[in-house]
C-alpha cells in the first residue's frame, strides 16, 4: 500500500468523525482498500486526513460497527475480509437529506430522554416500572419474531413507559408530541443489520438502574443508548450518501 500518501487527503471540518467515514468508506468501496487490507498506522491516518485522534478514533468505531472494519487491539485495523458492499433498503434512503433534522432530533433526545429516565428511577410508582420492564420484554419478544414495525412499535413503547414513570407530566406531553418524527428514526434504526439486538442489550442496563431506584446509573445508561443509537445512524447515514441514497 505504498500509495497510501495519495489516498488519504486533508478534510475541512464539518463533523471531523463524520468525513473520516465518508473518505475510509470510499476507499474501500472504490477498491483502494481492499478486503483483508490493513490500514495505516493511526498517527499516519491523523496526519493525512487532518483530525484529532479522537475524531479517527470514533469514526473507526463506527466503522467497526457497519462491518467494515476488524480492529485488533495493539495490532490494527483491517477492512473485513468478508466485506460485501451493503445494501440499504428505502428506510435507509432519505437520511442524507434530512440529516440535519435527525440529529436535531437525537440531541433533544438526549436531553429529555435521560432526564426523564433519571426521574423514572426516581419517582416512579411500582406499577410503572413494571410495565417498562414489560415493555422491555415485548421488544425482546419482536427481536426474535422480527418485522421493522414491530420492533419499531414495541422500542417506542419502552421509551414511552420511561416517559410515563417520570411522573413529570410537562415532560411527558413534550416527549409525546414529538414521538411521530422519533418514530421514524427507529425505523431507521431497526433496518440497520444487528441493531435491533444491540437495542435490546442497550434498554437492559436502563430498566435495571430504574428498578434500582438509581437516578445516576439510569441516566448514564439511557445515555449511551442514545449516543450508541446516533453514532450508527450517523454511519448510515454517511453509507447512505455514499451509496447514492439522497433522499427525496
Amino acid at each position: 500500500m505504498a500509495e497510501n500518501n495519495e489516498m488519504f487527503v486533508s478534510l475541512k471540518p464539518k463533523r471531523l468523525s463524520d468525513s473520516a467515514v465518508d473518505q475510509i468508506l470510499n476507499l474501500v468501496r472504490q477498491g483502494h482498500l481492499a478486503p483483508g487490507s490493513k490500514l495505516p498506522p493511526e498517527r499516519e491516518l491523523i496526519t493525512r486526513l487532518s483530525v484529532s485522534r479522537t475524531s479517527l478514533r470514533e469514526a473507526i468505531r463506527i466503522l467497526e460497527t457497519m462491518g467494515v472494519l476488524r480492529v485488533v487491539p495493539g495490532r490494527g485495523t483491517w477492512v473485513r475480509d468478508d466485506y460485501a458492499e451493503p445494501v440499504l433498503g428505502g428506510n435507509l434512503s432519505w437520511l442524507p437529506s434530512r440529516s440535519d433534522d435527525v440529529f436535531q432530533i437525537f440531541e433533544m433526545r438526549e436531553t429529555l430522554e435521560v432526564r426523564a429516565a433519571a426521574l423514572a428511577a426516581e419517582r416512579g410508582t411500582p406499577e410503572q416500572i413494571a410495565a417498562v420492564a414489560a415493555a422491555v420484554r415485548l421488544y425482546e419478544e419482536a427481536v426474535n419474531a422480527g418485522g421493522e414495525d414491530a420492533l419499531a412499535n414495541t422500542d417506542r413503547a419502552v421509551h414511552e413507559s420511561i416517559s410515563r414513570a417520570s411522573g413529570n407530566k410537562y415532560l411527558i406531553q413534550v416527549l409525546d408530541s414529538v414521538q411521530d418524527l422519533v418514530q421514524d428514526i427507529r425505523h431507521v434504526m431497526v433496518a440497520i443489520p444487528g441493531r435491533p439486538a444491540r437495542i435490546a442489550k442497550e434498554h437492559h442496563p436502563v430498566l435495571e438502574a430504574i428498578q434500582a431506584r438509581d437516578p445516576a446509573a439510569a441516566a448514564r445508561a439511557m445515555s449511551h443508548h442514545v449516543r450508541n443509537a446516533e453514532e450508527e445512524v450517523r454511519a448510515a447515514a454517511s453509507l447512505s450518501h455514499l451509496l447514492g441514497g439522497d433522499g427525496g
